[in-house]
C-alpha cells in the first residue's frame, strides 16, 4: 500500500474529517450579528472570539436543508460543526446558533442505525468517531446548560452508548483502528485518534465503555512515537522514520486525555511541536487539523504542568493568530492544503474546524480538560 497516499487520505478525513422532545430553547433568538457584539463586549474580547462568532454565523446561514454541512463527508463535517457550536459558549443551545446546532444533531441521529453511521468516501471510522463525539458532548452540555435543546436527550444518550460499542468491536488486534469496520489486521493513527477521543468523551458523561479497549487505544498511540518525539502514521516499530507534523499534534492531544499522564511521551511530543512551530503547521497539507489538535494538546499540557503554561499559551495564540488571518470577509474560511485542492469540498469543513480550534482555550468541551466534569447524581 502507498503509505504517503494513505497518510494524505487519513488526515484529510480525520480533518473533515429524527429528534423529538419537549424542551424549547429558553433564550430569545438574537440577530445574526449578536454573537459578534457579545464577543466584543465580553471578557474574551479578542480577534479569535470575534472571528469565531462570524464563522458560526456563516455556518448557520449555509447549513444544508437536512441539517448537515459538507458534501461527501457530511457526517464528519456536521460533527465538527456541531462541536464548534457546543464549544462556543456556556449556552450553546440558545438563539440562532442553538437552532443550527439542534438541526445538526438531528441529522446525526437520523443518519445512524443502532449507533452505527454509514461509510462515506473512503472511510467509516472518522464519521463514526466524530459523530459519537459530537452526540456525547451534546448530551453532556444539556446537563449543565440552562437553555435546553428541542431534542430527545435520552435517545441521544442511548445512541452514544450503542456507538461506543460499535467502535469497540472494530478495534484491531494491535489496539488501533482502520478506515473500515471489521478490519482486525489493519490500523493507523488518525482513525485511532477519533475512536479514542469518542470513548473518552462518552466515559466523561457516564456512558459505559470498555476500559480495556480504551487502554489499548492509548497504548497503540504511545507506541507510534519516534525517537525525535514525533509520531508515525501507523505502528511499525521503526522509531527513526520521519514523523508526521499534523499527526503528531493529534496524538499529543489524544494522549493528553490519559488519566495517568505519561510524562516522557508527552514532554517529547511537546518539544517536537515547539520545534516545528505553528508557522510550519500552517504550511503543511492539513493546517486546520494540525492547529486544532495542536491547540488542544497544548491546553492539556498546560493544565498538567503549570510551569509550561507560558509556552503552551504562546503556541495556542500563534496558531489562532494564523487561522484568524485566513478568514474571509463573509466570515468563512477557505479550503487549504494540497489534499483539499483535489476534492469537491466546501468551506463548511474549514469553517467548522477553524471555529472549533478558536474555542479550545475556553474549555467548554469535556475533551479540552484533563479533569472530567463533575456530574450530578441524577441524570436524564
Amino acid at each position: 500500500m502507498n503509505t504517503s497516499r494513505v497518510v494524505t487520505a487519513l488526515i484529510c478525513l480525520a480533518g473533515v474529517v429524527s429528534l423529538t422532545g419537549a424542551h424549547p430553547c429558553l433564550a430569545a433568538e438574537p440577530k445574526a450579528e449578536a454573537g459578534v457584539a457579545e464577543a466584543k463586549e465580553s471578557g474574551i474580547a479578542k480577534p479569535s472570539a470575534q472571528a469565531r462568532a462570524k464563522g458560526l454565523a456563516w455556518l448557520a446561514k449555509h447549513q444544508n436543508p437536512d441539517g448537515s454541512w459538507g458534501k461527501t463527508y457530511s457526517i464528519a463535517v456536521t460533527s465538527f460543526a456541531c462541536l464548534s457550536y457546543l464549544a462556543d459558549s456556556q449556552e450553546p443551545f440558545a438563539g440562532l446558533n442553538g437552532a443550527a446546532l439542534t438541526k445538526g444533531l438531528a441529522y446525526l441521529m437520523k443518519t445512524q442505525t443502532k449507533g452505527q453511521w454509514p461509510k462515506q468516501g473512503h472511510t467509516w471510522i472518522h464519521g463514526q468517531g466524530f459523530a459519537t463525539l459530537a452526540l456525547s458532548e451534546g448530551v453532556g452540555r444539556t446537563i449543565f446548560c440552562k437553555a435546553k435543546p428541542d431534542v430527545d436527550v435520552k435517545a441521544m444518550r442511548q445512541t452514544v452508548a450503542q456507538a461506543v460499542k460499535v467502535i469497540a468491536v472494530n478495534q484491531s488486534t494491535s489496539g488501533g483502528w482502520w478506515y473500515t469496520p471489521g478490519t482486525k489486521g489493519s490500523h493507523e493513527g488518525s482513525t485511532t485518534v477519533c475512536a479514542v477521543q469518542a470513548l473518552v468523551s462518552a466515559a466523561n458523561f457516564g456512558v459505559e465503555i470498555d476500559d480495556e479497549v480504551l487502554d489499548k487505544g492509548f497504548e497503540y498511540l504511545k507506541r507510534c512515537q519516534n525517537a525525535d518525539g514525533g509520531f508515525d502514521y501507523k505502528l511499525d516499530n521503526s522509531p527513526n522514520t520521519t514523523s508526521m507534523k499534523e499527526g503528531t499534534a493529534a496524538d499529543v492531544a489524544t494522549l493528553g486525555l490519559m488519566r495517568k499522564f505519561d510524562y516522557a511521551v508527552m514532554m517529547n511530543g511537546h518539544k517536537f511541536l515547539l520545534k516545528i512551530t505553528p508557522a510550519r503547521i500552517s504550511q503543511e497539507r492539513f493546517p486546520y487539523y494540525g492547529h486544532f489538535y495542536g491547540c488542544m494538546g497544548m491546553r492539556l499540557l498546560g493544565q498538567e504542568f503549570k510551569s509550561l503554561q507560558d509556552k503552551t499559551s504562546a503556541y495556542i495564540a500563534a496558531a489562532q493568530m494564523d487561522v484568524v488571518s485566513w478568514q474571509d470577509k463573509e466570515g468563512a474560511w477557505p479550503l487549504k492544503g494540497s489534499w483539499w485542492a483535489s476534492q469537491k469540498g466546501t468551506k463548511a469543513y474549514a469553517t467548522a474546524f477553524a471555529t472549533l480550534l478558536l474555542s479550545v482555550d475556553e474549555g467548554h468541551l469535556s475533551i479540552f480538560n484533563r479533569k472530567p466534569p463533575k456530574l450530578p447524581k441524577i441524570q436524564e
